[in-house]
């Protein structure tokens, strides 16, 4: 019904940030947790004695429709996409803006801060440099205002493994990118690390 916020999140009513940008014509975003287990077994039983986890591993992956640096300049600022802007949206203009949504909506209580990582992060001049992201989804309300924005999931200390991409004669130039990260937080679960005292040793 006209005028209801949405109950369910969806692709059309979700925000996609990389490094604190939002991304302008992200399709596609997906997840995954995986907790490997040992389970040993004592002999002369059966059952297994118990499901022990012994590594947790998160990875995911990004796609984005591709337009063209300085588009507007291009086309024309009239005519260009929405939400588009000189910068393009490949990988290497994921730098943190503070721009309308980032100044507007006040979302620095879910992100730990931004750093350049993403924009890096396929130019092998920086590999030497340990740097990671965040890759957030936040939903929002149909109707358009901008204070109307609530967390929903974080990629927490990311980097992208592969990008590819394929341009056909009538298809848009659709970039597949996929990324590891260290933690996966949602709005009801924010991962602390384990073996406290190990990372000191």
């Amino acid at each position: 019904m006209a005028g209801l916020k949405p109950f369910f999140i969806t692709g059309s009513t979700a925000i996609i940030k990389v490094d604190g940008k939002v991304i302008a014509y992200a399709t596609n975003i997906s997840g995954q947790i995986s907790v490997n287990h040992a389970s040993p077994r004592v002999l002369g039983r059966a059952e297994v004695e118990v499901h022990q986890p012994l590594s947790y591993d998160v990875s995911g992956s990004l796609s984005i429709i591709k337009y063209a640096q300085g588009i507007q300049n291009f086309i024309g600022a009239n005519r260009s996409p929405v939400l588009s802007d000189n910068d393009g949206n490949g990988p290497g203009s994921m730098s943190p803006d503070s721009g309308f949504f980032s100044s507007a909506l006040g979302l620095n209580q879910f992100t730990n801060g931004t750093n350049n990582a993403a924009e890096e992060a396929f130019n092998p001049y920086f590999f030497f440099q340990s740097k990671q992201f965040d890759i957030e989804i936040f939903q929002k309300s149909d109707n358009g205002r901008t204070q109307d924005i609530a967390p929903v999931i974080r990629f927490r200390d990311c980097r992208f493994s592969n990008l590819q991409f394929a341009l056909q004669k009538r298809s848009p130039l659709v970039l597949n990118m996929n990324f590891v990260s260290r933690y996966y937080d949602d709005d009801t679960l924010i991962a602390r690390g384990s073996g406290v005292g190990q990372e000191f040793s």
